[in-house]
């Protein structure tokens, strides 16, 4: 018995020896040439499972200046049985913020705002809730109790903002054009 030597065999693989093993005389072992395809695939593919293995970091940014102009939706009321009134209406607005990196920043969101005024027309609640998709294809939104101005809260969403939380501030700005709607805001974001 004796080691074998890389020497190319007769059936065109490599003659080579296990580690451990040694080959007899005039035998001689194959070894498939595409080894390294498997081998670079492989490891690809375990380099891809490592990187999706890993959790995302967290994110987070504060806004100070958050600014939303937009168009206003038409505005409906109706006469409720207790002698109250329902009104509805909003608008579709771009969101401009200082932070470019901000997901929202340069997007497109819509409002809407339904309240119930009592009888007495001086009492009444009032729900805003804000919807849109990113660049990404991903769904966020807010809420707020509140209709004009008051503290919103991010809302439910997928992808990046399934986990979502935050809240801030909202007011709406005076506008020369009624058609127009601008809000100012300023809140945090966090994803998970």
């Amino acid at each position: 018995m004796q080691q074998a030597s890389p020497e190319i065999g007769r059936a065109g693989g490599v003659v080579a020896s296990l580690r451990g093993r040694n080959l007899d005389e005039g035998e001689t072992m194959t070894v498939s040439t595409d080894w390294k395809v498997k081998g670079v695939f492989g490891g690809l593919l375990l380099a891809l499972g490592v990187t999706c293995a890993t959790p995302a970091l967290a994110q987070s940014w504060k806004i100070n200046n958050g600014r939303n102009y937009g168009a206003l939706l038409p505005t409906e009321s109706r006469k409720m049985a207790d002698g109250g009134t329902y009104l509805t209406g909003g608008g579709r607005y771009l969101v401009e913020t200082e932070d470019p990196t901000y997901p929202i920043t340069g997007q497109s969101m819509d409002c809407r705002w339904m309240c119930k005024i009592a009888a007495n027309g001086k009492d009444g609640n009032c729900i805003t809730l804000c919807a849109g998709v990113d660049k990404d294809g991903d769904l966020f939104s807010f809420r707020a109790l509140a209709f004009g101005a008051g503290s919103y809260e991010v809302g439910p969403g997928t992808g990046k903002y399934a986990k979502a939380s935050g809240g801030g501030t909202f007011e709406s700005a005076p506008t020369d054009d009624p058609a127009l709607t601008h809000m100012r805001w300023k809140g945090t974001l966090q994803l998970k």
